[in-house]
């Protein structure tokens, strides 16, 4: 059928409302300090890292979206959290009909129902009072909150041996890629996230940073047939947000799956229930998913070809009770996927003050997983002037207690913070480059970490070069 013919004032509307559609849903326009313009420059010209007006560009090209309305589509509906115990007492004024159970270690925990408005609500309230992220797994009924404390499996995967036997016997492929650590690179990779509006899991912001995420790694997989890449769908409470795994096929052992992952959302806790929300999450977890693309980069440009399969994956809705991150490890339990190990990268880019550089989580994590990481850094980073401590980040902190309650040996290397605690400017406007010195200096040594985490868990093959990467998305 003919389009009807619009009149001048009509036309005159569209041309704006199409406007601010598209404006709507591209990142934010961020300043860069004269030396950035000019490294940029300088390593556009010299073909060493993307530029920063290739990454204003890519800005520009995001695709249009329907404005992000001002309010979830069901404030009411009811979420049903687990939660510690020291934590629920805390927001027993936003949380109801709470009923106490204990989790496979002997912990206990309680399942509660609140209501999806309050999810901000209640993440704010951890933040401030017990001074971490996290605090609670969120499902979408009680009886699956029932099934995921009955069936967990962490006491056994807080306990096992490693799935693999992990030596340090591929120093001459480590050793290789640790001066190729860009710094430059991760900026601009925390630049172009931290500069949509929100990558919040219930905005339109939420799904078109996930999508540019998956574009981002395919495009770094290119000539390779050996790598996909995906967006995973299935889960029943991330809204519209995917999480975004890629994989590189292990030649020697692919069955044995090794995990890197960082969750790719954000969240303002002050305005939690605003779709539109200004949540740019430079630190809150851009810098995490910088850290991971850098390794991916520094790898695939190597050529290297892993004897097991590798899977880097991009979180949804970590801030709203580690949505996503559960969904995909429910989903390879159930599937019988054997994951030999995980990695969890959040927050990897402030440090103030006379502190350490990296503290390794010691709660709700593998015991030889934590082991295997000292080793790591004591052999890998410690020579380079480079100091860690041990931290505990409490029940459900980050995605990597998804994976230990599924069962498999996860563990988390985190950022120093400074000398009266964390990131100050978590879950707030102010969570940006700007508050972090224009700097992702930081973030090079978590690169670094897991470089050799990469290669001392997947090994090393050979190098291989082979047809176009493929794309898949998983239903």
């Amino acid at each position: 059928m003919k389009p009807p013919l619009l009149g001048p004032t009509t036309l005159l509307l569209s041309l704006l409302t199409g406007l601010v559609l598209v404006r709507s849903d591209t990142p934010r326009s961020v300043p860069h300090t004269a030396a950035r313009v000019a490294a940029a420059s300088h390593v556009a010209a010299t073909g060493e890292a993307p530029s920063l007006r290739r990454a204003r560009m890519d800005r520009t090209a995001a695709p249009a979206a329907t404005t992000a309305t001002s309010s979830l589509a069901d404030p009411f509906a009811p979420v049903y959290i687990v939660t510690s115990r020291e934590t629920y007492q805390g927001i027993r004024g936003m949380a109801r009909n709470a009923v106490a159970r204990r989790d496979s270690t002997g912990m206990p925990v309680l399942i509660s129902e609140t209501r999806a408005d309050r999810l901000g609500e209640i993440s704010r309230y951890v933040h401030v009072n017990e001074h971490r992220c996290g605090g609670y797994f969120a499902f979408p009924s009680r009886a699956q909150a029932e099934a995921f404390v009955s069936e967990g499996r962490a006491k056994d995967a807080m306990a096992k041996t490693l799935l693999a036997a992990y030596t340090l016997d591929n120093q001459d492929t480590v050793n290789r890629w640790l001066p190729q650590v860009q710094e430059q690179r991760i900026y601009d990779t925390i630049n172009h996230l931290s500069s949509y509006r929100n990558r919040y899991f219930a905005s339109t912001h939420g799904r078109t940073s996930a999508e540019w995420i998956r574009t981002h790694w395919q495009s770094l997989a290119a000539g390779r047939d050996d790598v996909t890449t995906e967006l995973f769908t299935a889960c029943s409470n991330c809204s519209t947000q995917p999480s975004v795994i890629l994989t590189i096929r292990g030649w020697d052992l692919p069955d044995e799956v090794v995990v890197l992952g960082a969750h790719l959302d954000s969240i303002n806790g002050s305005n939690y229930n605003d779709l539109n929300q200004l949540a740019p999450g430079a630190d809150d977890d851009a810098s995490g998913i910088a850290t991971l693309t850098e390794t991916l980069r520094i790898a695939l440009s190597d050529g290297w070809r892993p004897r097991r399969t590798v899977k880097f994956m991009g979180y949804a809705a970590e801030e709203v009770g580690l949505r996503g991150s559960n969904a995909i490890a429910q989903s390879f339990r159930a599937s019988g996927v054997n994951v030999v190990s995980v990695l969890q990268v959040d927050m990897t880019n402030y440090k103030s003050g006379a502190v350490t550089d990296m503290k390794l989580i010691t709660d709700y994590s593998n015991t030889a997983l934590k082991n295997f990481f000292i080793t790591l850094f004591d052999t890998y980073l410690a020579p380079m002037g480079l100091t860690r401590s041990n931290s505990a980040c409490g029940y459900a902190c980050s995605d990597h207690a998804s994976w230990t309650n599924a069962g498999y040996p996860a563990a988390m290397m985190f950022e120093a913070g400074g000398p009266n605690g964390s990131f100050p400017y978590i879950h707030t406007t102010q969570d940006t480059l700007a508050t972090m010195g224009e700097s992702a200096q930081h973030s090079v040594k978590f690169t670094q970490f897991a470089l050799a985490y990469l290669g001392e868990t997947a090994k090393t093959r050979g190098r291989v070069t082979g047809g176009p990467a493929q794309v898949h998305t998983a239903q």
